[in-house]
């Protein structure tokens, strides 16, 4: 459709927006900004997400790669969260050459709620760790079984020759896929239902103008 057909239909949906915002009430209001909120974009789990088709791990100012599989159960790649238990396999595949004389330091540990509780006793809630080795190839494979679902945080350490240390952090959840979607759906749900709420709101006034509008016979 051309932008010239296009310019009817938004200007009627400018037209509802404004009159709505007009007759609905506050918490409606509130609703709907977040809804609308709610249907941007989703930033990235910390330092890993989707970019140009891939995705990747973002290292200091360095990119790896980052693919998923779960072999036992399905073909298909994941890129943050696991979609069920069981075994895991990570590639990183380094795209800058500094990243292969620098070591890499891999650690997996339950999500307690942030840094400080982490660090408060690191080993307490490691659920995997391979320390520090450099990848000649840039390419480095790990595995890990899951067991039980549930939310983790991916730590990413690279150090380097020369006092470098860059660490990503990446929170994910293992056969947790739907409780993670499940909050926007309810949003979404209660915002079609203030629309709704709102629309009956605004039909009777808009008809009434419209009927006030006509010349009489």
């Amino acid at each position: 459709m051309s932008d010239s057909g296009l310019a009817p239909f938004w200007r009627s949906i400018d037209g509802f927006l404004r009159s709505a915002t007009r007759s609905a009430s506050p918490v409606l209001l509130v609703l709907l900004l977040t809804l609308l909120g709610a249907g941007a974009p989703a930033s990235a789990h910390g330092r890993l997400g989707s970019a140009e088709g891939r995705c990747r791990l973002f290292i200091g100012p360095d990119i790896m790669n980052f693919t998923g599989y779960m072999p036992d159960s399905s073909k298909n790649e994941f890129c943050e969260d696991i979609p069920a238990t069981g075994h895991m396999i990570i590639a990183l595949d380094a795209e800058q050459d500094e990243l292969r004389d620098m070591a890499v330091e891999i650690r997996i540990v339950k999500d307690v709620g942030g840094e400080e509780k982490e660090n408060a006793d690191i080993d307490a809630v490691t659920v995997a760790y391979r320390g520090p080795r450099t990848y000649p190839t840039g390419t480095v494979n790990f595995e890990h079984d899951f067991p039980d679902a549930g939310y983790f945080v991916g730590i990413v350490t690279v150090t380097g020759d020369h006092g470098e240390r860059w660490v990503s952090r990446f929170p994910f959840s293992v056969g947790m896929s739907f409780m993670r979607t499940l909050p926007l759906y309810l949003l979404m749900g209660v915002g079609v239902i203030a629309m709704f709420f709102i629309y009956l709101r605004h039909r009777p006034i808009h008809s009434l103008k419209t009927a006030d509008a006509e010349p009489a016979e």
